[in-house]
């Protein structure tokens, strides 16, 4: 197959390489080979962080729900490098939650104290355009409308979920845009007055 070879060199960088062209050509059947590589990784090279999260991303967007189990239980182990966290909930959901149309998995983690995990999976909800029911609109714009620890220093899940919002009901939506607009990260004030007149935001979160 195509990208084998790459994936298999135990060079992080054409490894990295390989990952993003899988996930952004949405290749799919790399699923267990993107697996075995991760396993390497965080095995034999575990300062790689930019190649683990590029094969996360890759399972997520090209991978099955059979791969589920194996990411929930990574994102219950420590790593020094954070940002995989974002990754693993942006996966997570894809392949749970927005395959099978019910976000019981977002809405599992909306309480959490790791706001990576929660940032990725309301990522996911950006990326694949997915319009929530309107009890889990409510359900998730209750969570994350103070969500906002750190912001400018780090996407929050509240900057995810407005630029989402442009689609999402005007009728639920608007007090929570209303809210981020007065936010002091300039970004998430362009965000927010973009989703409140219904356009989709021109800032590149994902």
């Amino acid at each position: 197959m195509e990208f084998n070879n790459e994936l298999g060199s135990k060079s992080a960088p054409r490894i990295e390489k390989a990952a993003r062209k899988i996930a952004d050509d949405s290749v799919e059947g790399y699923e267990d080979v993107l697996i075995s590589t991760l396993d390497f990784l965080f095995q034999k090279k575990t300062k790689s962080w930019k190649a683990q999260a590029e094969i996360i991303r890759a399972i997520g967007i090209t991978g099955t729900e059979k791969v589920v189990p194996y990411l929930k239980e990574l994102a219950l182990k420590d790593f020094s490098s954070l940002v995989l966290y974002r990754y693993l909930g942006f996966s997570i959901c894809l392949l749970e939650d927005i395959k099978s149309g019910n976000l019981s998995y977002l809405n599992s983690i909306l309480k959490s104290s790791n706001q990576l995990l929660i940032s990725g999976a309301c990522s996911a909800l950006l990326f694949s355009e997915f319009i929530p029911e309107n009890k889990d609109i409510k359900n998730i714009l209750k969570y994350v409308v103070n969500n906002c620890e750190d912001e400018g220093i780090l996407i929050t899940p509240r900057c995810y979920i407005a630029a989402a919002c442009y689609s999402w009901p005007s009728g639920l939506t608007k007090a929570f845009l209303l809210t981020c607009a007065k936010s002091n990260f300039s970004i998430l004030n362009e965000i927010s007055k973009a989703s409140l007149t219904g356009i989709k935001t021109k800032q590149v979160l994902i």
